[in-house]
């Protein structure tokens, strides 16, 4: 009897403990603070008649479609009060302006809407654009609202496609680039100088601009343009192998700046700039081993500390491919630094389908302490492999070396 007694009680106190007390609904998480938790319409403060519903006319994301960089927005969300009771509305956060409707102590009565104002200035790094505000609510549905801008940003120009990339072309091949230029300026434009940030690639290319007409190109994305540029660009063999990154830049001005003769003043140039990207492959490699290796800025050689007076020479190997590879000449061009580090080629040894040249690194016995272990983004030791072939590129090596103090 005890026994059950015992177990009555505890049944009474686990059901009063459920079911019996006030339960809430939250707590919320808002940008920067947490929302009290909000006590549900079971409570009887607040009958479930008198709750408010709050409700965004025509949707919480708002799409602009595109933009100019620079240019000012606003849209107006509309909140509506679908409930029964008094809705409260506070900002909580943004990322842009934000600014709601004229309201009595920031509440909509029942049936009541407002509009909520957000305005914003197209400050984007990219062509994706979005911009947030968060408000907090009574509604005990919705404690926090998040409504969203989002669109493009797109400059009085555009490129399709958007960047230069051509994978791996071989040292001796030619490089296509092909693309097309829109121009969205109201004023027309005349295109007049083209290069690349780096002066040999400059040198080595052949450029083509040809106006067409916008709806040859057959791209409706941008039909809203008023000029469209087909551009072809031909770079000659020779550059370096490696990875390539560098900036094409399209000069233009506006076309009553430009004569008959197509002079121009400089200050009426302006420049549209793409990334030029991809990698040169070439009849020159070199094996990778535990010191040597390929990455993204190229081939790397690790020496480490070295004794110069001590250590012994360092070796790598070249590999020679293709059919030139038992005609081609390799010696050894720019060394950096100079006088400190050291680079020899020994003797070709022909296999049936490559040639291996041996190639040995040190550091000269009387350098001083020096750190070029490429901890910051330049500071290596570099060694060019350059080949009586003009149209093959050179192979440049950089090289992790330190000399410590005795």
């Amino acid at each position: 009897m005890i026994a059950s007694v015992i177990g009555l009680a505890c049944g009474w106190f686990a059901h009063v403990s459920n079911f019996a007390a006030e339960s809430e609904f939250g707590p919320f998480k808002s940008a920067d603070r947490e929302i009290p938790a909000r006590i549900e319409a079971v409570k009887r403060e607040i009958p479930a008649d008198q709750m408010p519903k709050l409700e965004v006319v025509g949707g919480e994301q708002f799409d602009f479609g595109v933009m100019e960089p620079g240019a000012e927005g606003k849209h107006s969300f509309v909140v509506r009060n679908a409930g029964q009771g008094p809705l409260e509305l506070e900002v909580a956060g943004s990322t842009c302006k934000c600014t709601v409707g004229s309201l009595k102590d920031a509440t909509l009565e029942p049936g009541e809407q407002t509009e909520i104002d957000l305005t914003w200035i197209t400050k984007s790094s990219g062509e994706e654009f979005g911009q947030s505000a968060i408000l907090k609510t009574n509604d005990p549905t919705r404690g926090e609202l998040n409504l969203v801008i989002r669109g493009r940003v797109i400059s009085s120009m555009t490129m399709v496609p958007r960047t230069f990339s051509f994978g791996e072309v071989e040292s001796g091949d030619t490089i296509v680039l092909e693309s097309v230029i829109f121009s969205f300026s109201k004023t027309p434009i005349v295109a007049v100088k083209q290069s690349f940030s780096e002066p040999d690639i400059t040198a080595r290319s052949t450029f083509s601009v040809e106006e067409v007409s916008v709806e040859s190109t057959g791209n409706q994305e941008y039909k809203t343009a008023t000029q469209a540029f087909k551009v072809r660009i031909e770079i000659a063999p020779g550059l370096r192998q490696g990875p390539l990154r560098d900036n094409f830049s399209f000069g233009f001005a506006p076309k009553s700046a430009v004569d008959a003769d197509g002079k121009y003043d400089e200050d009426v140039l302006f420049q549209f700039y793409a990334e030029t990207s991809g990698r040169i492959v070439g009849a020159i490699t070199l094996v990778e081993n535990r010191r040597v290796f390929n990455g993204e800025g190229g081939y790397y050689f690790t020496m480490g500390e070295v004794d110069p007076k001590e250590d012994t020479p360092l070796r790598a190997n070249i590999i020679l491919r293709g059919p030139k590879r038992n005609t081609i000449k390799l010696s050894i061009g720019d060394v950096q630094p100079k006088g400190i580090l050291r680079a020899e080629l020994g003797e070709p040894v022909g296999r049936s389908t490559t040639v291996l040249v041996p190639l040995t690194l040190s550091v000269d016995p009387e350098a001083k302490p020096i750190d070029m272990m490429g901890r910051g983004s330049d500071d290596f030791g570099t060694v060019s492999i350059q080949t009586d072939d003009p149209t093959m590129s050179p192979l440049q090596l950089k090289v992790r070396f330190q000399v410590a103090k005795p």
